[in-house]
C-alpha cells in the first residue's frame, strides 16, 4: 500500500514538473499547412522557447500583461504567436500561429497599395490617408483605447490624433511560400503582448496524409532551426 501510495506521489510530482516546464520554458507547436515551406511543413513538431524574448505572463482576467527579462523579436526570427485578428477570447487562448518576422518597429513595409510604417512602442507614428484605418484598428484591439475616423480625422479617447503613439512594440510577419498571403497581409501587425517565443528545433514530423505508424517522416528529426 505504501509503494502504491509513494508511486503514485512520484507520477503526481512528475506531471506537475513536466506540465510547469512546458508552461514556462519550452513549448510544442505542430505545423498546419504549407505556409513556411520549404523550411517547415504540415505535420512538423516543433520546439519553442518561450524565453527567446522574456516569458510571458498574465494576459487574461484579473492579470496584466507583463513580460519577465523582455527582448524584442529580430528580423528572420521564426516567431510563434497567438492570432491576433480572435477578439472573442483572452489572449492565451487563442490560435498558436508561426511566421517569419520580416519587419520590426521602424521599418516600412507595403501592405494593400500603402507604405506602412511598423509601430514602436513610444515612437510617434504620423497620421495619414494610408495608415488611419490600420492604427485605428491598432489603437481598439490592441491598446484598450476608444478610436474612430471623423471627417478624416483619427479620434482617440474623444481627441484628434495628428501622431499616434503606441504601448506596445508590433511586428510584421510573413509566410515562406510565394504566393501565400495568410500573413500580416492578412491578420496585419502582431503585437508583442501575441508573442510566445521563438522556434528552436524540429523534433520530428508526421505527414498528416498517412495513417498512424506509418507516417512519420524519417529525415525529419531533432533539426535545429536557423533564421
Amino acid at each position: 500500500m505504501k509503494f502504491a501510495l509513494k508511486f503514485v506521489m512520484a507520477l503526481i510530482v512528475t506531471t506537475l514538473l513536466m506540465l510547469a516546464f512546458r508552461a514556462l520554458v519550452f513549448t510544442v507547436y505542430t505545423v498546419r499547412g504549407t505556409a513556411l515551406e520549404p523550411c517547415l511543413v504540415d505535420g512538423d513538431r516543433v520546439l519553442v522557447n518561450r524565453w527567446s524574448y522574456g516569458l510571458r505572463a498574465g494576459g487574461y482576467g484579473p492579470f496584466g500583461y507583463a513580460r519577465w527579462i523582455g527582448s524584442q523579436v529580430e528580423r528572420g526570427d521564426l516567431v510563434v504567436f497567438n492570432n491576433p485578428a480572435d477578439t472573442a477570447r483572452h489572449i492565451p487562448r487563442r490560435k498558436t500561429m508561426a511566421y517569419y518576422c520580416t519587419a520590426v518597429p521602424g521599418d516600412t513595409v507595403r501592405a494593400g497599395g500603402a507604405l506602412l510604417t511598423v509601430p514602436g512602442k513610444g515612437s510617434p507614428c504620423r497620421v495619414n490617408k494610408g495608415n488611419i484605418r490600420l492604427l485605428r484598428t491598432l489603437y481598439n484591439r490592441f491598446e484598450g483605447k476608444k478610436a474612430e475616423i471623423i471627417g478624416g480625422k483619427l479620434i482617440v479617447n474623444g481627441k484628434e490624433t495628428s501622431c499616434a503613439v503606441f504601448n506596445n512594440d508590433y511586428y510584421w510577419v510573413s509566410a515562406s511560400r510565394r504566393g501565400d498571403t495568410s500573413d500580416s497581409r492578412f491578420f496585419g501587425f502582431v503585437p508583442e503582448t501575441h508573442v510566445i517565443g521563438k522556434v528552436k528545433m524540429l523534433i520530428f514530423s508526421a505527414d498528416p496524409g498517412r495513417p498512424i505508424g506509418h507516417n512519420l517522416r524519417q529525415d525529419r528529426w531533432l533539426l535545429p532551426i536557423g533564421k
